[in-house]
């Protein structure tokens, strides 16, 4: 798991939840798999605290090459739900921002 983390230094991603899980070195490409995952909010509608709902599909972020490869970062990101008024909110991050890449749904 280390190793992991010295990934998450190497690429300069400044969100401590943001976590590395996998890299896989595809024939034309690497992928790295990420999972981001915050604290349960309040809900920005009723002020109820929210529950952690299940990760929706990853955000394919295009990174620079990384050993003379295209690299993207599959990043799933945890959904919240309230279960008092039903509002959903997803987990954001600066990431693709700080990146200057393209964000694909």
């Amino acid at each position: 798991m280390e190793q992991l983390h010295f990934i998450t230094k190497l690429l300069d991603i400044k969100d401590p939840n943001i976590k590395i899980v996998d890299i896989i070195n595809m024939d034309i490409h690497k992928e790295i798999i990420a999972k981001l995952d915050y604290d349960v909010p309040d809900c920005p509608d009723c002020g109820s605290l929210m529950r952690k709902y299940n990760f929706q599909k990853p955000s394919k972020i295009h990174y620079l090459e990384t050993t003379g490869m295209p690299t993207r970062i599959l990043l799933k990101k945890r959904r919240f739900k309230c279960y008092q008024c039903s509002k959903m909110m997803v987990a954001e991050t600066s990431l693709h921002l700080s990146f200057s890449s393209t964000h694909y749904s």
